[in-house]
Parts: C-alpha cells; structure tokens; sequence
C-alpha cells in the first residue's frame, strides 16, 4: 500500500471519528433537553451506526473475493 493512500484511510477515518463525535455530542443534548424527542434521537443513533459499520465493521471484506483483496 503506497504512502498516498494510508494517508487517504487515515483522514478518512478521522473525519469519520470526527462526524461521530459531534452526532455523539447533539444526541446527548438533544437527550437532555428532550428525552421524549425520540425521532430525532433514533435518527441520530442510526446515522452513526451506518457509520460504524460502513468505515470500522469492514463488512465489505466478508464478500469481496480473494483476487479484490490482494
């Protein structure tokens, strides 16, 4: 793997860190002020799980076949 796309997954994976942090940070506030708001909450909650599972689950490797991943 070249230097140029360690760098491309590295601050692709902070960005991501970063996204989840502030929708951490207005889900617990949003909690909060308004624990009965549970649409939003629920948005929030499965906005970062596609996150968590698209970048950090590395689902795509359980059916990518072996010449994808060499």
């Amino acid at each position: 793997m070249d230097e140029d796309k360690k760098k491309q997954i590295y601050s692709n994976g902070a960005a991501v860190l970063l996204i989840l942090g502030v929708a951490t940070v207005g889900e617990y506030f949003i909690g909060s002020v308004a624990s009965i708001w549970w649409a939003p909450l629920m948005g929030i909650a499965l906005f970062k799980a596609y996150f968590i599972v698209r970048d950090y689950m590395h689902l795509a490797r359980l059916f990518a076949s072996e010449e994808e991943g060499h």
